[in-house]
């Protein structure tokens, strides 16, 4: 199969779900950046053409489990309903993997790295590793492109910044799971994804694309002038240690 068999069938799936609830569709069109960053990564790390195509469907699958966690318990909270990660590979392993046309052992990593995109991965298989660093690479990527398009939501109107996440914001830590209380803990979530960008393709492209600069531009106005301040001063702060990793490459 090759990536266009791959769409089709993925197409497929998500039409057992509400495409005209925003949430779904969103999750959709996000799944489809992952694939084609997926995609774009394996290319420049030369993989050949079988692993590109296979990279690209484990973006496009990562987050299948969203669309059941959104419709059976209208939440993306990991935390207060199912992980999405588990549901993922837990429906693909019984109903759409076969689908794929895959061999056991492709269809063995795919699962894993459908699993394990959330969580660390405990296992030794090095292709698992592989796709997997290509994947969230790819994801976080993707989620700083969205944000710098003005797609995430802050979900709250609670000013000033929570000591923890600042914290641990400049620590140089993802804030993914950490507890968000304020609009700003939320934008400095967002950014915190830049942290895990391990690529430095990807950082010189995050630079010359001026997501941050955008991120700023589009969270900024809905924040107070003190945590405006903040926001301005970590993020400026963030582009130059991306620089100065980019130049010491």
């Amino acid at each position: 199969m090759n990536i266009q068999d791959y769409n089709t069938i993925f197409y497929q799936i998500i039409k057992n779900y509400d495409l005209s609830d925003s949430n779904i569709f969103r999750k959709m069109l996000h799944s489809i950046l992952v694939a084609d960053n997926c995609f774009s990564i394996a290319s420049s790390q030369y993989f050949n053409q079988q692993e590109r195509s296979f990279a690209y469907l484990c973006g496009l699958l990562h987050d299948i489990g969203r669309m059941e966690q959104w419709n059976k318990f209208a939440s993306f909270s990991d935390s207060k309903t199912k992980h999405h990660a588990r549901i993922g590979a837990k429906l693909l392993k019984e109903k759409w993997i076969d689908k794929f046309e895959l061999t056991k052992s492709q269809q063995e990593v795919l699962l894993e790295v459908v699993l394990y995109h959330s969580f660390p991965y405990p296992g030794k298989n090095t292709e698992v590793k592989k796709y997997l660093q290509v994947l969230r690479n790819a994801d976080n990527y993707a989620n700083l492109q969205n944000t710098a398009s003005g797609l995430e939501k802050l979900w709250t109107k609670q000013n000033g910044v929570s000591a923890d996440v600042l914290t641990k914001f400049q620590k140089r830590e993802n804030l993914h799971g950490t507890l968000i209380k304020t609009k700003l803990d939320r934008v400095l979530q967002f950014l915190s994804r830049a942290y895990t960008i391990e690529l430095p393709l990807l950082k010189k492209d995050l630079l010359a694309r001026k997501y941050l600069n955008s991120i700023y531009d589009t969270y900024a106005p809905m924040l107070n002038i003190r945590d405006k301040k903040i926001l301005y001063e970590e993020c400026w702060r963030l582009k130059r240690e991306l620089a100065l990793q980019i130049t010491a490459k």
